[in-house]
Formats: structure tokens, C-alpha cells, sequence
């Protein structure tokens, strides 16, 4: 691996944790499990995803969003609705109550406070760039993967 390379592989580590612990010490303080503000962040922007979506979005694995929404569910932080699709199948849409959607707020509002941190002292071009940039790499990754990140992700 080259030098840039390397350094590009450590710095998105870096920053990865360095975002992810600033933001989990307050989320446990909340009494989240990891994965929760994951859905609540997801459920806050758009309700009413099939279970089976709301795994691919979160980009885990539906046996283990099924055991995450069982929790939430039990500390009232969501409610599963019975829909049908296709075919007549069942299925469960799932939305936030009313506490959910309190810490969901509580969540995207910290998250938003670590990015405030992680990108000041940058102007307004300087964020577009980074952002621009950052989407850019990811693209090429996903480029690279047969399919769309979710059918890669399930596959894994």
C-alpha cells in the first residue's frame, strides 16, 4: 500500500472513531444500545420502512434488526404496523412513538453537534469540497462491488 494510501485508509478510521466516540458516550448516557441511534437517526428522517428495508438502510442484517426493533420496541421507542406488499405477504412497517422520536431528536441533534466540531474552522467551500470528496471515494468503493451496497451488504 502507498504511503498515500495508507494515510487515506488511517485518517477515515481515525475519523470514524473519533466521531463515533464523541457521539456513543452520550448515547449510552441515554440508555442506547449500539445499532439504536442508527434507526432512530434513519426512522427520524423517514418513517414507515418495511423491516426488511429499514436492515438494508442500516446496513445490517435482518435477523439482527429483527432482535434490535424487539428491544425498541419493549422501551417504547418504536411500533411495528402489520402492512401487506405483493402477493398478499405480511409485513411490518415500522415507525417511532412518541419517546422515539424524542431521542431520535436527541440523537440527530448530537450527531450534528459532532459535525459542527469536526468541520469548523473550515469555510463554506472547504465543507462542499471535503463532502463532494468524500462522496466521490465512496463511490468509487461502491463502484467496484457487484450490485447495489445493500445486495453487497446482504451477501456478506
Amino acid at each position: 500500500m502507498s504511503s498515500d494510501q495508507e494515510r487515506f485508509f488511517l485518517e477515515m478510521l481515525s475519523l470514524y472513531y473519533a466521531h463515533r466516540s464523541y457521539n456513543t458516550r452520550y448515547y449510552q448516557a441515554l440508555g442506547l444500545t449500539p445499532g439504536q441511534p442508527k434507526v432512530l437517526n434513519v426512522l427520524f428522517e423517514e418513517e414507515g420502512y418495511l423491516q426488511k428495508d429499514l436492515a438494508a438502510r442500516c446496513r445490517v442484517e435482518p435477523a439482527t434488526m429483527t432482535s434490535l426493533l424487539a428491544k425498541m420496541e419493549k422501551q417504547d421507542m418504536i411500533k411495528k404496523e402489520t402492512v401487506y406488499v405483493s402477493g398478499g405477504k405480511r409485513a411490518y412497517a415500522v415507525y417511532l412513538t412518541d419517546h422515539g422520536r424524542k431521542l431520535a431528536r436527541q440523537v440527530v441533534d448530537k450527531a450534528a453537534q459532532a459535525d459542527r466540531i469536526a468541520l469548523s474552522g473550515m469555510s463554506e467551500e472547504e465543507v462542499e469540497s471535503l463532502i463532494s470528496l468524500m462522496r466521490r471515494a465512496r463511490n468509487n468503493i461502491e463502484s467496484e462491488l457487484e450490485g447495489s451496497w445493500e445486495e453487497h451488504w446482504k451477501s456478506l
